[in-house]
């Protein structure tokens, strides 16, 4: 068919018989998509999988009822992922039920999943060839970080998807450069329009500017134009995303504060002062653990010796650790340097290392392809002996215990939270801490026929003689004074982290 003929073009970079797609090749790419698909979709999450992804959907719902959205509001969310809040709310606005939130947002994941597999694949080759792209693929597919990002819904991967094929559009337009350069120019287009999604779907991915280093590095071509193109392109992408994300925000009150300005040094000198850098949090073990247990412990090592061996080699091989360390290091350093470190962090940051990784145990087994699937299979079945790890910061090592693990744990806070919205008494009152806040206020506004937001504080959501108030708190002893009182004046009291 045509269509399919162009797309293998697009992708296929000089059209040289090396690098051009088969027929064959492009099956059974489709096939490994539509398994990954399946397997996705089988183990996809019912309800959010952490509490960040169910406060981007309370900021949704808010902004969906008040009709207005502050910075001051969402705290850093509106900063770093404005597109996916605006979409959840431009979903509300056009009639999708609240309860439904989390079945998009697991879903869009399941879908994107797919589609970033088959992106993955298409730059791998491109660095390394067919058999060691797709063992990368498959191998980064199977990581924790990379599992649960496709069976719940966050931007990062979505984001992710979009950057590998702004990648792989600027990839093209490099092949093109040199044979006409107003052929190049439509790629670089591309490249920034898939560079500002990303962006604007989850800002952090511009950590990973390094991939189009990468590029430039393997395919030798270091040259001031296409480097300034590949800097243009990021700072353009990443400054469109930053008024986006203003153009959104209403103007702040006269009252607020002035880290809840729109203006984005004050976001960040803020941010900074609460979450600042520090060298001990690279080798504290609650920090590092989110890195190691991002891909496995077994797999950083051998991310390390290929970096190192890649350095070491020269020729082609040191350009490719470099450019992978490119890609790569910005974001494992600066998240590791932060406290809060997160598995999902570092998904961004690792496919070009894995790849980087699998293609040093092809050099060990001399490029046989049986005998290096044997070597991935005993270094999975050795990371698989680590039995550590819990919920979706540190994730158990094995994807599929993960995933359950994160299910029951989510199921758990939706139905507990369910169960006290579903009392008859009409005076509700919720008192957590930022923490599960969002969990909980998720399911008051799910539940209610018509609701209503009473600005305030505490939140109040009405739904005809129905009042539930929305009371964040910062220490037991506030909590259970709180709830004393509410008792006492016959309010039903719920926390599904303090016990009461």
């Amino acid at each position: 068919m045509i269509w399919t003929e162009r797309l293998r073009a697009f992708f296929s970079g000089t059209g040289l018989p090396k690098t051009s797609l088969s027929r064959r090749e492009t099956a059974l790419l489709a096939l490994g998509a539509l398994l990954a698909l399946l397997a996705h979709a089988r183990y996809s999450l019912t309800g959010f999988g952490e509490q960040d992804a169910a406060r981007l959907a309370m900021d949704a719902v808010h902004w969906h009822a008040e009709r207005v959205i502050y910075m001051a509001d969402v705290d850093y969310r509106l900063r770093t992922s404005p597109l996916y809040i605006h979409l959840l709310k431009l979903a509300l606005d056009r009639g999708l039920s609240i309860r439904a939130l989390p079945g998009l947002m697991n879903g869009a994941s399941v879908i994107f999943s797919s589609a970033c597999l088959v992106g993955f694949y298409l730059l791998f080759r491109r660095f390394s060839g067919g058999r060691i792209a797709a063992a990368a693929t498959v191998v980064y597919a199977l990581t924790p970080c990379f599992w649960l990002g496709s069976v719940y819904g966050m931007p990062t991967l979505l984001a992710l998807t979009f950057w590998i094929f702004a990648t792989l559009a600027f990839s093209r337009a490099v092949d093109e450069f040199d044979q006409s350069k107003a052929r190049a120019w439509p790629y670089f287009g591309v490249t920034l329009l898939f560079s500002f999604l990303a962006f604007a779907l989850k800002a952090d991915l511009v950590l990973s500017a390094g991939a189009f280093a990468a590029v430039l590095l393997v395919n030798q071509r270091m040259r001031l134009v296409l480097m300034s193109a590949a800097v243009g392109i990021v700072l353009l992408a990443f400054g469109a995303s930053v008024a986006y994300a203003n153009s959104l925000a209403a103007a702040a009150q006269a009252s607020a504060r002035p880290e809840d300005s729109k203006e984005l040094g004050s976001f960040l000198r803020n941010w900074d002062s609460r979450f600042p850098f520090r060298w001990e949090f690279l080798v504290d073990p609650k920090n590092n653990n989110a890195i190691t247990h991002a891909v496995s412990g077994v797999l950083v090592v051998l991310v390390v010796l290929a970096v190192v061996h890649g350095l070491l080699a020269g020729g082609q091989r040191t350009r490719l650790a470099l450019g992978m360390a490119a890609w790569g290091l910005p974001a494992i350093l600066f998240w590791g340097l932060k406290s809060g470190n997160s598995a999902r962090h570092n998904l961004p940051a690792f496919p070009g290392l894995v790849l980087l990784a699998i293609g040093l145990l092809f050099v060990l087994v001399d490029h046989n392809l049986r005998k290096a699937w044997v070597l991935i299979g005993v270094l999975a079945a050795f990371a698989l002996l680590d039995e550590t790890g819990s919920g979706s910061v540190a994730p158990k090592i094995n994807p599929f215990t993960a995933s359950r693990q994160v299910e029951s744990s989510s199921n758990s806070l939706h139905s507990r939270a369910a169960e006290f919205v579903a009392r008859p008494n009409p005076k509700k009152a919720v008192i957590e801490t930022n923490y599960l806040l969002a969990y909980s206020e998720f399911e008051v506004w799910a539940a209610a026929k018509s609701p209503r937001s009473k600005p305030g504080n505490p939140r109040t959501v009405l739904d005809g003689n129905r009042e539930t108030r929305i009371y964040e708190v910062g220490a037991v002893r506030q909590a259970r004074a709180l709830a004393q009182d509410l008792q006492q004046r016959g309010w039903d009291v719920f926390s599904a982290q303090f016990q009461l």
